[in-house]
């Protein structure tokens, strides 16, 4: 009878749709950032889809995104017909915009099947989202013990150590959510994870990815700091400066190790220097001299006319030349991830600098998909942003994903100055992790004690 009991109770879970729905959007999440894995978290994504279809009957009535998000997936849809290239636009609609759209949709659902389980909490989500880090961090040991050294600027497995920022950044956010407002028992191992998120960009060399996993966990404690009063208010603050001293420590030992970190203001203010497309089409050898001049003697002048090629300097050149391009071609080009480069090549067939892209999210969206695309993608990310503010408002209680809302919304608004984030993995991970918490928000859920017992 025991095993019979024991037979039904596995067959039971193996049926059980919530928890495969629960299993696949974990793989998901965890394998998003990670290079080499594009097969990987499209099975994941369509069995997660898979297992949200066969239960939409039951969650259909609960699933409401919003008037800005329908917005900006109808402009998605419609754009291939303005486009100048419809059968580039429609590709890109498919192999890019199109999985934004999925990973959002399979995001809000993911929260209504979740949402009577004591499953898929921050802490959860911070956990899978860390995944990336940990085989990185796994790899740096096992690559310190061979040599003896810390192997400072490997990357891992990863590709590019923006993987891995962008991977540190949500984790922080993650889980900083979980230290304030998520369940206590679970605090202890957010506090170790956020520590692995903030060592690993800066193994990496990955600057903007220590930066922004820093102002992350930083937006987290700001929010409560603005929705909050008393007790509260002054424990987060508190924590705030431990944050701050700590990020401190780890950008010190950074800034030793890392010779980027030196001159960075510098080469990045070259940048501002002469014609960018100019730049872009010709090279640097019209702004040469002038970098001589201010910036001697020869050997240093030299380091920032390199950096203006490849490097700092450069980003500043490539934003002005996107940012003149988007003005000469406000309804954008194609929706393709290489519209700055095709445009440029508008300019002179054959670019001295010649980039794909423009190392910035908002301006690479505009030369994409418009300013039209542009805003209403800004006007989403404001919509996530204000629900998280109205639910911590008119509630009594902290909610995790309020401050995930609120929280991560900034965090890639401002991420996308610095980099083009609306993109590729990056776009799948803010419609995924956004879309589960407006769903989860609007339920209630993630919830701790009253206001000033945050604790």
């Amino acid at each position: 009878m025991e095993k019979q009991n024991r037979t039904y109770a596995l067959s039971a879970s193996l049926s059980d749709s919530a928890l495969w729905t629960g299993f696949f959007a974990a793989v998901y999440l965890a394998v998003l950032p990670m290079a080499d894995t594009i097969a990987l978290r499209n099975v994941a994504l369509l069995a997660l889809l898979v297992c949200l279809a066969w239960q939409f009957s039951r969650i259909r009535p609960s699933f409401r995104l919003g008037l800005p998000i329908l917005l900006w997936m109808a402009y998605l849809l419609i754009f291939p017909a303005i486009a100048t290239d419809h059968g580039v636009a429609l590709r890109s609609l498919e192999g890019q915009w199109g999985r934004g759209i999925l990973a959002m949709l399979a995001g809000a659902g993911t929260a209504l099947v979740l949402r009577d389980r004591n499953t898929g909490t921050s802490f959860h989500f911070g956990l899978a989202s860390a995944w990336t880090l940990l085989v990185f961090l796994s790899l740096v040991a096992w690559k310190a013990l061979q040599t003896g050294q810390i192997p400072w600027g490997y990357w891992g497995r990863e590709s590019h150590h923006a993987d891995l920022g962008y991977a540190a950044g949500q984790t922080v956010v993650l889980l900083t959510a979980t230290l304030l407002a998520g369940q206590k028992r679970y605090r202890p191992w957010a506090l170790l994870l956020v520590a692995c998120a903030l060592i690993s960009p800066a193994l990496a060399y990955s600057r903007a990815g220590l930066a922004f996993a820093i102002l992350g966990g930083l937006l987290v404690f700001l929010a409560v700091v603005l929705t909050q009063a008393g007790t509260t208010r002054r424990y987060v603050l508190a924590g705030m400066a431990v944050l701050l001293l700590a990020s401190l420590a780890v950008i010190g030992v950074a800034v030793k190790v890392d010779p980027r970190w030196q001159e960075m203001t510098v080469k990045f203010a070259a940048g501002f220097l002469g014609d960018p497309i100019q730049i872009e089409c010709k090279g640097t050898a019209s702004i040469e001299a002038e970098i001589a001049e201010r910036y001697g003697p020869p050997e240093r002048a030299q380091r920032v006319i390199m950096a203006v090629r490849d490097g700092d300097g450069a980003r500043m050149v490539i934003l002005r030349a996107g940012l003149e391009l988007a003005y000469k071609h406000p309804w954008g080009l194609d929706g393709s991830r290489q519209s700055f480069q095709k445009l440029l090549r508008q300019e002179c067939a054959a670019p001295v600098l010649d980039m794909a892209h423009a190392h910035n999210g908002w301006v690479d969206t505009a030369l994409a998909i418009g300013w039209a695309g542009a805003l209403l993608y800004l006007w989403v990310l404001l919509y996530f942003c204000v629900q998280g503010f109205i639910r911590l408002r008119s509630h009594f209680e902290l909610n995790e994903w309020a401050l995930l809302l609120i929280a991560l919304s900034i965090f890639w608004i401002l991420r996308a100055w610095t980099d083009s984030v609306f993109r590729d993995h990056m776009f799948e991970m803010q419609g995924f992790v956004l879309a589960y918490a407006l769903l989860q928000v609007r339920r209630g859920d993630g919830s701790t004690g009253p206001k000033g017992a945050a604790g």
